[in-house]
């Protein structure tokens, strides 16, 4: 039986593993995402937008899910309402952390697509690097997970960033921060 992935149990040679193998996958990753929202992938501010713009309308909740208030804690979702850790992008992790598990398993692929492509835009356009998020640190939100670095003051997960503007998006964006890839680029530059 295969299980969600584990980052806060990797030791470092483990971490530095899978970041191996999530970067072999990564060209088969985004040709599966532009082909999800039909947009060829450009590492332009431009598409940045074009590339936002057709991921939006595909998001989708978890099938049950219900947003709560603004401010408020959302459901426990627990591992039987998921789908199996094959079905899910391999950075996926249960339970719930960082409030993946509250979107659909197409949106978690979305995610991933659009994580992966925001990464590589700013490999490509700011000098930025994919590291595995640092296990020295206690509690560390990203710790073993992969990151970017080098493309603002500190390392942070596309991922992350993807949901965050995911879950703004479904909520109709009545949140305030940033709404789209360009920007939270903006703010990083």
């Amino acid at each position: 039986m295969s299980t969600y992935t584990d980052f806060a149990g990797m030791s470092t040679a483990q971490a530095d593993e899978y970041l191996r193998q999530f970067l072999a996958e990564q060209a088969g990753a985004l040709a599966r995402f532009a082909s999800a929202i039909s947009v060829p992938l450009q590492y332009t501010p431009e598409c940045l937008d074009a590339v936002w713009d057709a991921t939006v309308p595909r998001l989708r909740w978890r099938r049950g899910y219900v947003p709560p208030a603004l401010g408020q804690p959302g459901p426990v979702i627990s591992p039987d309402q998921l789908e199996p850790p094959a079905e899910l992008p391999s950075w996926f992790h249960h339970p719930s952390a960082a409030g993946y598990a509250r979107f659909s398993a197409s949106t978690l692929w979305l995610i991933d697509g659009a994580g992966r492509y925001f990464g590589e835009f700013l490999v490509q356009n700011e000098g930025a690097r994919w590291a595995s998020g640092p296990s020295g640190a206690k509690n560390y939100l990203y710790q073993n997970q992969p990151v970017i670095v080098g493309a603002g003051p500190a390392a942070f997960s596309p991922f992350q960033t993807c949901a965050v503007l995911s879950s703004r998006a479904l909520r109709g964006g009545t949140e305030r921060g940033p709404r789209t890839l360009r920007d939270v680029w903006r703010q990083l530059t």
